[in-house]
Order: C-alpha cells, then sequence, then structure tokens
C-alpha cells in the first residue's frame, strides 16, 4: 500500500497535479464512509464556504445538491462545450 501511495504521489508531482490531493482524499474518506455503512451527511454554506450557497446532502450514496457552486459549475460546462 505504501508502494502504490508513493508512487501516486510521485505522478502528481511529475504532471504538476498536487493540487487534486485533497480532492483524492476527500473521495477516499467518502468511499470509506460508505463502506463502513454510515452514508447520510448533510453540508451547509455556512459550515462549507466553497459551497456558496445553498446545501447538499448524501444519503444511501445518492447526492441531492442545491449549492451555488454545482449552478455556476454546470453554466460552465455548458459554455466549454
Amino acid at each position: 500500500m505504501i508502494k502504490n501511495y508513493e508512487q501516486f504521489i510521485a505522478h502528481l508531482k511529475r504532471t504538476g497535479r498536487m493540487k487534486l490531493l485533497p480532492q483524492v482524499l476527500r473521495e477516499l474518506r467518502v468511499e470509506e464512509a460508505r463502506a463502513k455503512g454510515i452514508v447520510s451527511k448533510t453540508e451547509t454554506a455556512v459550515e462549507n464556504p466553497s459551497l456558496i450557497s445553498g446545501w447538499r446532502k448524501i444519503e444511501n450514496g445518492m447526492l441531492t445538491d442545491t449549492t451555488g457552486k454545482s449552478a455556476l459549475i454546470d453554466i460552465y460546462k455548458k459554455i466549454i462545450a
């Protein structure tokens, strides 16, 4: 496991993508929670300012996202498509 971790970090450094590491960690924690059966989580923009506005909830593996961030990402994807 450590060898794979070291290879992954080396790859991120080599490709200039070390900024992805926090997102990867967050996703690994979500997967770990799903595996343990902890599947319900609610976040608001007050708790997580990166959401900009609104809330999002993960329940039984389903994401309900009403945040301003998701709306902005959708607009961005439509513009660049």
